[in-house]
């Protein structure tokens, strides 16, 4: 990242640090903006923060962070190599699920957040980043298991980590699965699989095919919605068979860097 980008970045906290844009700014305690390295090669967003970061100011400070960390650390990564924000800055009352109003007003800090950091991977940490940022309503277990390129660079869905810790071993299995996919894109390992998508070209790019199945390693998928069979870019998550997601195909309506 470039001095002016970082100066950008210090410049959009400051501006974010006094937000009033919705109602979540009457209760809280800090406003959340991200952590980590401004020039990380990998961007994680969660939701949005809860108690232990309302307090402290920092995003993924309790178990969950704790989780993200060992995940981390089984791909030869620590918290200080990648960036951390949420979908939302401040905490919603009682931890419940952000409103749609309340992302609207926030989504533009994130925007610019990935705009600057410019990362080659991002990974979205359950359904509402997952949601917003490929424009589907598709839920996290039919998303995840997959690289999906997306505005020039790779988008790793994946479960949140509070899902592994109150969920099966089998949750924590698929998560450590999707790391392993980030690891593949930040070394350039994924070839030009995009998942169940379908192929996206130029960043936001086309669904490619019908009904087709990847079967290969990390090869093109050519089949739109179909299964994945295996390989570094198999979608291995939720029920078998399931679909992933279809965003939209016009890069102007994709995710919250189209809106």
């Amino acid at each position: 990242m470039s001095a002016d980008a970082v100066a950008q970045l210090d410049e959009l906290k400051t501006v974010a640090m006094s937000c009033t844009a919705c109602r979540l700014a009457e209760g809280r305690l800090n406003v959340v903006f991200g952590d980590g390295n401004p020039s990380a090669d990998v961007v994680f967003v969660g939701e949005a923060p809860g108690a232990r970061e309302d307090e402290q100011g920092l995003p993924f400070v309790g178990p969950s962070g704790k989780l993200l960390e060992r995940l981390l650390g089984e791909i030869g990564l620590r918290r200080e190599d990648v960036y951390i924000a949420n979908v939302v800055k401040c905490r919603p009352p009682k931890n419940r699920d952000p409103r749609p109003d309340e992302i609207e007003a926030c989504k533009g800090y994130l925007r610019e957040q990935l705009s600057l950091i410019d990362p080659k991977v991002v990974v979205t940490l359950g359904n509402f980043s997952s949601k917003l940022l490929l424009n589907t309503e598709t839920g996290i277990t039919r998303l995840r298991g997959t690289a999906y390129e997306w505005w020039g660079r790779y988008l790793v869905p994946t479960f949140h980590p509070a899902a592994a810790l109150r969920g099966s071993a089998r949750v924590l299995e698929e998560m450590q699965f999707d790391f392993g996919l980030v690891a593949a894109a930040i070394a350039g390992n994924l070839g030009a699989n995009t998942g169940g998508a379908g192929a996206n070209t130029g960043g936001a790019g086309a669904n490619t095919g019908g009904a087709g199945a990847n079967t290969g390693g990390a090869g093109a998928n050519t089949g739109g919605a179909g299964a994945n069979t295996g390989g570094a870019g198999a979608n291995t998550g939720g029920a078998e068979g399931d679909p992933a997601a279809e965003p939209d195909d016009d890069p102007e309506q994709l995710g919250l860097f189209g809106a």
